[in-house]
């Protein structure tokens, strides 16, 4: 007997969880991807004395974004600038202008990038175990503090070194709700609904990245932009009544009276009666079932051949699609045209990967699909490389092109490794994958430094090999569509082949998919 046996696969309760999270993900997007409105490409001049006086002669002021200026004003030596002015006509004061991120500091604007994407990892190793010791609603009622109280004391801050500390704690809170949340909702909702919810919890994320940039415009001071991103958290306090916790956590923790009173709970707002012997007759079926079930480790996967390689292609996978979301998102400033509306772009563009990935595996399946979107990803990149200087308005439109693509594999690889790996691995294999992109995130943001310290063509002939040797990979990986998913880790190291009667194994191709 299972949980939504007595509840229902998906109703109002999961509906008012579901539209919670969705808030979570709109807002925390936000949080993150504010810094690029935080860290724009400012033009600047140096205002030294003896640079005083060379503009002195001109009646309008030049930002020459120079970073080394003349001595003196009769000498020929030249010596690095220590202030500066910035031009504000397009934006207001930023943390580049608040505490002089350019020329030899600007590696410190990618420093702050990459310093959330570190709260993020180490959120993502600390709270999934946490929430499996203390349950799902109290882990994210600790995060949800954690993230409130870093964005706050970030307004108060006075040194450049206290901002980007803050900023890592906003994301060691707010990665800890994702994440948390996305475990929960899993839990909650019917097997049958799991994969459109999987997707549509992500349509948050999207409208985040949309509606962002409207509160960017309006609020271009980087204070008053944080200050109106921390309060938009101050709701989430107020529908900490709607959540509950896991019942398949409480289970497994043996509080049968608080699962008992959430089953009525539960059941009553979805409009279903529960009878007592429903919720003996689960109880002790699935008491049954979690004293006979087998705690595989990630040790047992390494150890047989396909489900390692598989890991590792897919491992491979997910850090090339992160980087490249993160490079892509992180680097709009870059590209040619206004900022505001190539963000708006990039993050509408979203909205039709959701579609194309949804009817794309139902149709032709996970691989086919992963595979294109990752070689035409790759092939926009290179696209990019032999575009003359002259033309940045095609540059910026292949870039939003890859942008594209890579959103929507990115979508669809928390479905399809779910769907590889069996049940006894599938939560820590699913984990690996995630750690080892957050990698990728973390190293995204230095991806834009290393074109300016080597050659401007290096970043997206960087992004074209990645893309194109990942989606290349991808060609190793089984097809899941229509399959039932593995449970032992025999299933799921046969999935996809067959044993042929000659006695040598078959590739997936033959496989003839499984109903039910």
């Amino acid at each position: 007997m299972e949980f939504f046996d007595i509840v229902g696969g998906f109703g109002r309760w999961q509906l008012r969880i579901f539209l919670f999270l969705l808030y979570v993900n709109i807002v925390g997007m936000w949080q993150n991807f504010s810094i690029v409105f935080q860290t724009p490409n400012m033009k600047f001049r140096c205002i030294q004395p003896s640079s005083e006086q060379l503009y002195s002669n001109s009646s309008a002021v030049v930002f020459d974004n120079r970073c080394e200026v003349l001595q003196e004003e009769n000498s020929s030596i030249l010596v690095p600038c220590t202030e500066w002015e910035y031009d504000t006509s397009s934006t207001s004061d930023t943390i580049v202008s608040e505490w002089d991120l350019v020329c030899s500091r600007e590696w410190l604007i990618s420093l702050v990038k990459s310093m959330y994407m570190v709260g993020f990892l180490l959120s993502v190793l600390i709270f999934g175990q946490i929430s499996d010791l203390v349950g799902r609603f109290p882990t994210i009622i600790i995060c949800y503090c954690i993230t409130c109280v870093s964005m706050f004391l970030s307004l108060l801050s006075n040194s450049f070194s206290m901002f980007i500390t803050l900023r890592f704690f906003q994301a060691f809170g707010r990665a800890g709700i994702t994440t948390t949340g996305y475990v929960l909702i899993r839990e909650i909702v019917g097997s049958e609904h799991q994969t459109v919810m999987g997707l549509a919890i992500q349509v948050g994320w999207s409208i985040g990245f949309v509606t962002l940039v409207g509160v960017a415009w309006f609020f271009r001071n980087w204070f008053w932009l944080q200050l109106v991103i921390a309060l938009s958290f101050i709701p989430i306090v107020f529908a900490f009544g709607i959540i509950s916790e896991s019942p398949r956590w409480l289970l497994t923790r043996g509080k049968t009276k608080k699962l008992e009173k959430l089953l009525t709970k539960a059941a009553a707002i979805n409009g279903r009666k529960v009878k007592d012997e429903e919720i003996e007759g689960f109880k002790l079926l699935n008491n049954k079932h979690e004293n006979e079930k087998h705690s595989a480790t990630l040790l047992e996967v390494l150890r047989m051949p396909r489900m390692r390689n598989r890991l590792l292609i897919m491992i491979y996978v997910w850090f090339v699609n992160v980087s490249l979301y993160y490079a892509f998102s992180y680097n709009i400033s870059d590209l040619a045209g206004n900022m505001y509306l190539n963000f708006f772009i990039a993050g509408l563009v979203e909205f039709p990967c959701y579609v194309m990935v949804f009817w794309g595996i139902k149709w032709w399946g996970r691989r086919p699909i992963l595979v294109s979107l990752m070689l035409m990803g790759g092939l926009s990149c290179a696209a990019i490389l032999p575009i003359p200087a002259d033309m940045p308005w095609l540059s910026t439109t292949l870039g939003l092109v890859g942008k594209f693509f890579v959103s929507g594999s990115f979508r669809l690889l928390y479905l399809y490794t779910a769907e590889i790996f069996p049940t006894g691995v599938r939560n820590v294999t699913l984990g690996s994958c995630s750690m080892c992109a957050r990698i990728g995130s973390i190293l995204a943001p230095f991806i834009r430094d290393l074109g300016k310290a080597t050659h401007p063509a290096v970043p997206n002939a960087l992004y074209a090999f990645l893309a194109l040797t990942s989606g290349l990979l991808a060609l190793l990986l089984p097809e899941t569509r229509g399959l039932d998913l593995p449970d032992t880790l025999l299933e799921g190291e046969n999935l996809g082949v067959i044993t042929s009667g000659s006695g040598k194994d078959s590739t997936d191709a033959e496989v003839v998919p499984l109903k039910g």
